[in-house]
């Protein structure tokens, strides 16, 4: 008995424990919402209305800007600026234009007024800039306008949808606040300015034939804006 015991007692000792490592772990669920940010504020020009009472507004047509020649300096009038800025998270773009292929008289439904009677041209007023060339040639440049040039010349009113601003497809996203994306469409109606891309009518209300009746001429402008 006391041999097979002690022989036991060796074997026992003789066996090699292997301890297994110990480790724990936890879980942090993370996750980004982003949600889209996009808003167009009109903050002033919400309506903008061309009153022609003298042959000279007739001649040399009324415009929110007095610089060039073809305008009527005493008719130039604030009344004729829409201001409107851009909110967006985004890359975005902005499309506008006529509802109809041209003005429709209240007082006579039948009487029609070219689109092209009417022009524009964009004022750049926040922190965001326009390309200065061909699209994406500038790299710090985050807008584009195709009808303007660039906000560089008059544009004549078209019908909708057109796109008015967009992105310039460079690094920098024309994506900001009301600060980064603030603009003023300068309207102006007979003035006759021949632009590169979008002419106006080059011949003066005046001299028109046949002359535009005597009405009051109406379309509402739509503008859409959208992300890219």
């Amino acid at each position: 008995m006391r041999k097979i015991n002690f022989v036991a007692i060796m074997l026992f000792c003789g066996v090699t424990v292997f301890a297994q490592a110990v480790k724990d772990r936890n879980v942090i669920p993370v996750a980004v919402n982003l949600n889209q940010v996009l808003r167009m504020t009109i903050t002033n020009g919400g309506n903008i209305e061309f009153v022609f009472n003298t042959i000279d507004d007739y001649k040399k047509g009324l415009s929110a800007e007095s610089a060039s020649t073809a305008q009527n300096p005493a008719a130039s009038q604030a009344m004729y600026k829409t201001d409107f800025t851009v909110s967006s998270s985004t890359r975005w773009t902005l499309s506008y234009g006529a509802e109809e292929p041209t003005f429709l008289g209240t007082d006579n439904a039948a009487a029609k007024f070219d689109l092209t009677n009417v022009g524009y041209t964009i004022t750049n007023n926040g922190a965001n800039h326009f390309e200065t060339g061909a699209k994406g040639a500038t790299p710090t440049a985050s807008l584009f306008s195709a009808p303007t040039k660039n906000a560089t010349e008059v544009a004549a009113l078209e019908v909708y949808p057109q796109v008015l601003i967009e992105d310039n497809g460079t690094a920098k996203a024309n994506a900001g606040d009301a600060k980064d994306n603030s603009f003023t469409l300068n309207w102006r109606c007979g003035t006759a300015e021949a632009g590169a891309v979008k002419p106006m009518n080059p011949i003066k209300l005046i001299d028109q034939s046949p002359s535009p009746a005597p009405d009051r001429y109406v379309v509402n402008v739509l503008f859409d804006l959208a992300i890219n």
